[in-house]
C-alpha cells in the first residue's frame, strides 16, 4: 500500500509540472523536436513601369504596395517549396509567379523587374554569412530590361577600362554572377554592354568597407540605353548607387526658328536642331540644372530655358514653342522600355501655344484626353499598323489636324507632337526608342 501511495504522489508530481510547463509556455525539447530554421524573405520592385506592386506567398497577400525602386523587410517562412506571384498593388491579376524550395537559416530577396509588357520574378539567395577575412565578397545581379548582356568593371577610380578585362564578363539579362573577393577601398563600378568599352552606367567613386557580402543589381529605370544600381547587402539593408548620367533629346516645335541650339547649363548638347525635328539623344550628367535653347544662327542669345532635374539613368525630351518672342522651354520625362508584344507605345504631345486642351486619337480609338500646352498624355498601347492620327479640340470636338498614313512599326516608343498655331497645325512623330 505504501508503495503505490508513493507511486501515485510520483505521477501527480510529473503531471504538475507539466501543466506548469504548458502555463509558462515553456517549450519542453525532447529527443524528437527540433528547433525551427526559417527561411528569410524580402521582395523589391525593379520594375520601372510598375508604381508599385504586391506580392502573394502560398496564394495569400504577404507584401503590399512595393514601390519601384524599394525593398520590404524580411519575413519568415518555413523551409518548404514555396509559391510567390506578383502583381500590381489593388489588382488581383497575376503578372508573373514561380515556386521556389525555401532552406533553413537562409535570406532570400524576391526581385520584380522587367516591365509589364514582359514581367520577371527571380529568387536572388543573399550570402548568409559576410567574409571574415578583410575582403568584400560582390555578386553581380542584371535585371535592366534595356540591355543585352553587360560586362561590369569594379576598379579605383580613374582607372582607364579601355584595354583591360572586365571584372564580371558577359552577365546575361536575368543573370547571377558567382562571387567576386575584393579588397576594402575605393571603387568606380562600370558597366558596358558586352563586348564594347561604351559605358552605360558609371558609380563615380564608392568606398567599400570590409567583411561585407554585396549584390550589385542593375536594373531599368526607363532609359532606352542607361543602366541604374541599388547595392543589396547580405542579410542587411539595400543602398541605391547612383549613375553619374542621364540622357537628352530636343525638339523644335517654334515654327519662327529655323534651327535650334540646346544647352544643359552651359553645355551645347544638342545643335541645329531644324523646325518640327527631333535630335537623338546626348549623354548628359545627371543632377539639378538648367535647359535652354537659343536660335543655331543667333548663338549666345538664349529663347527660352527652364530649371530641370536629370534624374540617374533616366531619359528626358525637352522642346521649344511658342510664337517669335513668347516662346517657352518644356521638359517630358520619357519612358523607353519595351512596349507589349506586337504593339508601340505612344504618347501625344501639345506644343500648339493657342489651342485648347485635345484629345488623340488613332482609326477612330481615342487614346488621349485633355492633353494641355506644353504637356503629354500617359503612354497609351497600340498595336502595330498604318493609321491616321487625328487631334480634336476637347473643348468644341473640332477637328485640329489630321495625319493619315502614319506607320507605326512594332516595339518601338513614340512621342506624337501637335506643333504651330490653330489654324496652321501640323502632327509631327517622333521614334524615342
Amino acid at each position: 500500500m505504501t508503495s503505490r501511495l508513493r507511486t501515485r504522489r510520483r505521477l501527480l508530481a510529473t503531471a504538475a509540472l507539466g501543466t506548469a510547463a504548458i502555463a509558462s509556455g515553456c517549450k519542453i525539447n525532447t529527443i524528437n523536436s527540433f528547433p525551427s530554421h526559417p527561411a528569410k524573405v524580402r521582395v523589391m520592385n525593379l520594375m520601372p513601369d510598375a508604381p508599385a506592386i504586391d506580392l502573394a506567398i502560398n496564394g495569400t497577400a504577404a507584401f503590399t504596395n512595393i514601390a519601384f525602386e524599394n525593398v520590404s523587410a524580411y519575413q519568415e517562412y518555413e523551409n518548404r517549396t514555396t509559391s510567390f506571384a506578383v502583381m500590381l498593388s489593388g489588382s488581383t491579376t497575376t503578372l508573373t509567379s514561380f515556386s521556389f524550395p525555401l532552406a533553413g537559416d537562409q535570406p532570400y530577396t524576391v526581385v520584380v523587374y522587367g516591365a509589364l509588357s514582359a514581367p520577371q520574378l527571380t529568387m536572388v539567395a543573399e550570402i548568409g554569412t559576410a567574409p571574415n577575412n578583410g575582403n568584400i565578397q560582390v555578386t553581380v545581379f542584371h535585371a535592366a530590361i534595356n540591355a543585352g548582356g553587360i560586362d561590369v568593371y569594379a576598379n579605383p577610380p580613374g582607372t582607364d577600362i579601355s584595354n583591360i578585362a572586365p571584372s564580371f564578363a558577359g552577365v546575361a539579362y536575368g543573370g547571377t554572377t558567382t562571387a567576386l573577393q575584393l579588397s576594402p577601398g575605393a571603387y568606380q563600378v562600370r558597366v558596358t554592354n558586352q563586348g564594347n568599352k561604351t559605358v552605360i552606367y558609371d558609380s563615380g567613386g564608392s568606398a567599400l568597407t570590409p567583411n561585407v557580402a554585396l549584390s550589385f543589381m542593375a536594373y531599368s529605370r526607363g532609359s532606352g540605353t542607361l543602366v541604374n544600381a541599388q547595392v543589396l547587402q547580405a542579410n542587411g539593408p539595400v543602398t541605391p548607387l547612383d549613375t553619374i548620367f542621364a540622357r537628352v533629346k530636343a525638339f523644335n516645335a517654334t515654327p519662327d526658328v529655323a534651327q535650334v541650339n540646346q544647352f544643359i547649363g552651359q553645355l551645347l548638347v544638342n545643335g541645329n536642331v531644324n523646325f518640327a525635328s527631333a535630335s537623338a539623344y546626348t549623354q548628359i550628367p545627371q543632377g539639378v540644372t538648367t535647359v535652354s535653347f537659343e536660335s543655331s544662327a543667333v548663338p549666345g542669345a538664349p529663347l527660352a530655358g527652364l530649371p530641370a532635374t536629370m534624374t540617374p539613368a533616366t531619359d528626358r525630351s525637352a522642346f521649344i514653342a511658342g510664337p517669335a518672342g513668347n516662346q517657352q522651354a518644356f521638359v517630358l520625362h520619357d519612358l523607353n522600355v519595351a512596349p507589349a508584344a506586337g504593339a508601340d507605345r505612344i504618347r501625344f504631345v501639345n506644343a500648339s501655344w493657342n489651342s485648347n486642351p485635345v484629345n488623340a486619337a488613332i482609326n477612330g480609338t481615342q487614346l488621349a484626353a485633355n492633353v494641355a500646352y506644353g504637356t503629354a498624355s500617359g503612354y497609351a498601347s497600340f498595336g502595330a499598323t498604318t493609321g491616321t492620327i487625328v487631334f480634336t479640340d476637347a473643348v468644341t470636338g473640332a477637328v485640329l489636324a489630321t495625319q493619315a498614313n502614319v506607320v507605326l512599326t512594332a516595339f518601338q516608343t513614340l512621342s506624337v507632337y501637335l506643333i504651330g498655331a490653330v489654324g496652321a497645325l501640323a502632327v509631327v512623330v517622333v521614334q524615342d526608342y
